[in-house]
């Protein structure tokens, strides 16, 4: 019976633990959780800088390229981070792209950030992660 009790408590320890334990948890980049993510998608980051106009914006600007047919409107999205270890998040932010691709085809992108919380100045060697297509839902 102690055996018995031993292996219904640990069966359901297993089963809560696998029904916490969401696969998609944190797979939210930027807005809805409802938001369906692109595959065959490959991202680029090419530049990224403060906006020189003393504005507070960290921009990130690069290409991406679909080995999928895309159809609009769709966005690109994505995290910054205070420096390249990547472990303090600033935010994140998308911006919508108005045209579609093709397999093979490719186009650019600039998300820019900027928040009230903190003076993002305050990190010129921040970094952009995270990157993914999306069709808001």
């Amino acid at each position: 019976v102690r055996d018995m009790k031993g292996m219904i408590v640990g069966l359901a320890f297993a089963v809560f633990c696998l029904a916490s334990c969401d696969p998609d948890a944190g797979s939210t980049v930027v807005g809805s959780g409802n938001d369906t993510q692109i595959g065959g998608v490959t991202f680029t980051v090419d530049t990224t800088y403060m906006d020189a106009s003393g504005s507070g914006q960290l921009v990130a600007r690069g290409l991406v390229r679909a080995s999928v047919n895309i159809s609009t409107p769709w966005y690109v999205e994505g995290q910054f981070y205070s420096d390249s270890t990547m472990s303090t998040k600033l935010g994140g932010a998308n911006t919508s792209i108005d045209f579609p691709l093709s397999p093979g085809q490719s186009t650019f992108w600039t998300i820019r950030f900027f928040t009230s919380s903190v003076d993002v100045r305050q990190f010129p060697a921040f970094r952009v992660g995270d990157l993914r297509a999306v069709y808001k839902n």
